[in-house]
């Protein structure tokens, strides 16, 4: 994906727009070497309310979970919110499906500094409105 394309004026800037784009082209080719150098020593990735803290246990996330599940990101928008650089993306691999019907669509929420991704937030994107299973006391 061109992410110059998507970009919003001078809300995302081409250093941000470069990490973004080099971990979706990352996850794409399976490169896990890639992908841990883009992350910060002391990041954090939470993905889908589970907590991975520090480059090491980032690392083992990758390669079980993108790398070993052979995730693929097809981005289909990018945008800047106060300091979080936002990817919505259709997502595919060798992972198991929910019982859905339709095409699995995260928010990928980055902070950067210095080059590097310090948090990275993976958030499905439900198009029901049906209360999440979470909150759910049954």
């Amino acid at each position: 994906m061109d992410f110059t394309s998507l970009r919003m004026g001078n809300m995302t800037s081409n250093d941000e727009l470069a990490v973004v784009a080099e971990f979706i082209k990352a996850t794409n080719a399976g490169d896990l070497a890639t992908l841990v150098a883009l992350f910060a020593e002391d990041a954090q990735v939470n993905d889908q309310l589970r907590n991975f803290w520090g480059r090491a246990e980032i690392a083992s996330w990758l390669e079980r979970e993108i790398v070993g599940e052979k995730v693929e990101l097809d981005a289909s928008d990018i945008k800047r919110h106060h300091d979080m650089v936002i990817v919505n993306a259709e997502m595919r691999g060798d992972f198991e499906m929910p019982r859905v019907s339709q095409r699995m669509v995260f928010d990928l929420y980055f902070a950067m500094r210095e080059g590097k991704i310090v948090r990275l937030l993976i958030l499905l994107v439900r198009a029901d409105t049906k209360e999440p299973d979470i909150r759910r006391t049954t």
